[in-house]
């Protein structure tokens, strides 16, 4: 499997994905930093006009990067697997002595491997450079404690579950032979994830994530299933 992966990743020339995603967390570093600390100042009360966003900063920042990330992961998914339909290559690899759901696994768990990787990291490197900010400057309390090991652990499972939707979007998008619709349900599975139903927010919602999650890895499965039987697109 491991080097079906390393496969993956050689044939794809994964490095421009790589490069694609460290530009996306420097962009998204630097609107965030913005929020913190080039905000206009109550010159009255001597306080930045945004200090509630400041003191929920870390809902900010999982907004942005789990919102970018969920389309990263849907457009690489889209790359790996419904392009390679599309453009004959799959029907090659399908030629292969492997199985092919162990080549559609292999396809999955590349790119899983390098968005949770990237998220993770990206996210760990925008909550470090706003509390050595905070720190230096004395600034504001952020909403968020980094000496905290549940801090981590809730990083890892946001993650996870984030990188993990790309599933169901990849499910969607290769039922409709179509990369556009992979890319628009992650819109929709974002707003779904963040949005409002009367009174009730979602966002908050600890039973949501982990019905995402068990929807997300049988969209997995159900991307695999059949496809020993199944024609090439």
């Amino acid at each position: 499997m491991w080097k079906l992966i390393l496969l993956e990743w050689k044939k794809n020339d994964t490095k421009k994905y790589v490069i694609n995603q460290a530009i996306v967390i420097a962009v998204l570093g630097l609107i965030l930093f913005a929020m913190c600390y080039l905000v206009p100042i109550d010159t009255e009360a001597g306080i930045p006009d945004s200090v509630p966003e400041i003191e929920n900063m870390a809902a900010q920042i999982d907004l942005l990067t789990n919102l970018s990330f969920l389309i990263f992961t849907s457009a690489m998914l889209s790359s790996f697997i419904i392009k390679a339909y599309k453009n004959k290559t799959q029907s090659l690899m399908f030629s292969y002595p492997i199985s092919r759901k162990k080549i559609i696994l292999s396809q999955m768990m590349a790119v899983w491997i390098i968005c949770v990787a990237a998220l993770f990291l990206g996210k760990l490197l925008i909550y470090l450079l706003l509390y050595l900010t905070s720190l230096v400057t004395d600034g504001f309390p952020l909403g968020y404690d980094m000496t905290s090991v549940s801090f981590y652990i809730q990083i890892i499972l946001k993650t996870v579950l984030t990188v993990s939707l790309g599933f169901i979007t990849l499910y969607i998008g290769k039922k409709m032979r179509s990369s556009k619709a992979a890319i628009i349900s992650s819109f929709l599975l974002f707003f779904v994830m963040n949005g409002n139903i009367g009174d009730l927010s979602l966002r908050g919602n600890t039973i949501l994530p982990v019905l995402l999650l068990g929807v997300s890895l049988l969209c997995g499965f159900l991307t695999m299933h059949n496809v020993e039987k199944e024609d090439i697109m």
